[in-house]
């Protein structure tokens, strides 16, 4: 009979051999043993030929990057520089010659830096060490922090105007320090905050700041005219020099802000160095720099009470003396006090709620604007070197600006607080009035009462005894034809001995009504 099944099941003496089941499985039964197999040494030789960068070391794939990418090497030039310039102004204070060369253009072209000095060989010249003068501020004297002469504005002394060196500001404090917390007040991003700190932390505004200082310390407190014209000239050249290295994208944004935070530096600069006469930076004297630096930079006035805005926190010296000149300054002394720490999301931050003055307003004043002008400062770099007569003509235009400020207080909020703390104390002075008058009134009620019952009594016992009516008759008769009747007091005078004779029966009436 025929097998007709589908399936023919595999006898014992068949050999069957299972598929393989994985990778590797095939590759054994392929016989390929190692796989991939390595590349022989032809092909090796072949890729390093057509591709040469492909096997190096680490130190040729770290050349390759240097040479194949730019990279700005700019900002490290000019550490070295300064660094460089560090170094020589050391070298002053080594026991070797000093010789003085022409000044060495810095970083941003500025003509104001301090000259570079050369190690000499050799024996000393004494002859050119005698004549090397180390210039030290009154101010540097050795004092304790934040007192004694140094911090007093009045016995500040100038120390002298050199041609090759900035003077240093008093104190040991440094102009860089003052500039960056400057800084830290403005809240610019992206590529404004590095073209900020480009430019405003240079060796342009350090040479601004410490020749504007000195030059306001003389015209505020200690008028010295020819050190005052010979600071202005370098200030000039200074300012020229900064601003001609300015990007032109960056100049308006530059000289939107550089007139504001140059006064803030130098009010800071005032505050940290003479910290015992705060009181004479009071808000005069800001809108003092704010005006100078503004009609020195832009040629105008800035808005009144630009400097209501400052950072005062970061300006004015942490440790301020809490002496009378502190408190009479009004700068903001931080407490001594250990506070607890609260905990940021219970702190709400306190809105300022704005008010107009009550009184009169600013008054305005009508002035005109050159459009074609330059700044003080460039017009007078140029007019030194000859440069500003080739101008073109003036074209005026005129513009508004405020004379003179009004009074800021009161303010209508003030005054609306102001009357309803009188309202109140009316208020409270009304009720205890009230309070006093009801008290006033009950007592003299129950004396009232007192006496209806006295007198009650006394006329009951009296018509008990006619003697005695005759004899009370004859006394009120008298009473009304003398000269006491009808004065205070003299009426009750008759009855007072019937009170005491009837006190018994009195008593007992007083008794009966409790």
């Amino acid at each position: 009979m025929a097998d007709n099944r589908l399936i023919t099941l595999p006898k014992p003496q068949w050999n069957v051999k299972l598929p393989p089941l994985s990778a590797d499985d095939w590759i054994a039964s392929q016989g390929f043993g190692e796989w991939p197999l390595p590349p022989s040494q032809i092909e090796v030789d072949d890729i390093k030929t057509r591709f040469p960068d492909l096997f190096c070391t680490q130190e040729e794939i770290l050349a390759t990057f240097v040479e194949g990418i730019e990279i700005d090497t700019e900002p490290y030039d000019i550490v070295e520089e300064q660094i460089a310039s560090l170094e020589a102004r050391l070298a002053k204070y080594s026991e070797m010659l000093l010789e003085k060369r022409e000044r060495k253009a810095g970083a941003y072209g500025i003509t104001c830096v301090p000259p570079e000095f050369e190690i000499g060989k050799g024996r000393i010249n004494k002859a050119i060490v005698d004549n090397v003068k180390i210039r030290k501020p009154l101010q540097e004297q050795e004092v304790s922090h934040g007192g004694g002469r140094a911090g007093i504005i009045q016995y500040a002394l100038f120390p002298g105007f050199d041609q090759w060196e900035l003077t240093p500001l008093p104190r040991q404090i440094e102009a860089p320090h003052i500039l960056n917390k400057v800084t830290q007040g403005f809240s610019f991003e992206g590529c404004w905050a590095r073209a900020w700190k480009k430019y405003f932390l240079s060796q342009g505004s350090v040479a601004l700041l410490q020749d504007i200082f000195w030059w306001v310390l003389m015209d505020r407190f200690t008028p010295n005219q020819k050190e005052q014209d010979r600071l202005y000239n370098r200030i000039s050249d200074s300012y020229v020099s900064l601003f001609l290295n300015v990007e032109e994208k960056y100049k308006d944004f530059i000289l939107k802000h550089y007139p504001s935070a140059l006064a803030q530096g130098l009010y800071s600069t005032f505050c940290n160095v003479y910290t015992n006469s705060l009181k004479h930076f009071d808000g005069e004297f800001k809108t003092f720099l704010c005006n100078l630096t503004s009609e020195w930079i832009c040629g105008s006035t800035p808005p009144p009470l630009s400097w209501s805005n400052w950072p005062y926190y970061l300006l004015e010296p942490s440790n301020s003396s809490k002496d009378e000149d502190g408190r009479k300054s009004g700068l903001k002394i931080q407490e001594s006090e250990e506070q607890k720490p609260v905990s940021p999301m219970f702190v709400q931050p306190k809105v300022a709620v704005e008010s107009h003055p009550a009184g009169p307003g600013p008054v305005f004043e009508r002035v005109q604007f050159n459009i074609f002008g330059r700044s003080p400062l460039v017009t007078h770099y140029l007019g030194t070197r000859n440069l500003g007569k080739d101008t073109l003509a003036p074209k005026l235009v005129s513009r508004t600006q405020v004379e003179k400020v009004g009074a800021q207080q009161p303010t209508y909020r003030q005054i609306i607080s102001q009357a309803k703390k009188v309202f109140s104390n009316l208020e409270k002075q009304h009720k205890r009035s009230l309070q006093l008058s009801e008290q006033e009134g009950r007592r003299i009620n129950k004396r009232y009462q007192e006496e209806i019952l006295e007198l009650s009594v006394i006329q009951r016992e009296l018509l008990k005894r006619k003697n005695e009516v005759r004899v009370l008759s004859e006394k009120l008769i008298d009473y009304q034809n003398s000269d006491l009747y009808n004065q205070p007091g003299t009426y009750t005078n008759i009855f007072e001995p019937y009170v005491e004779l009837f006190k018994e029966q009195i008593e007992k009436e007083k008794e009966k009504h409790i």
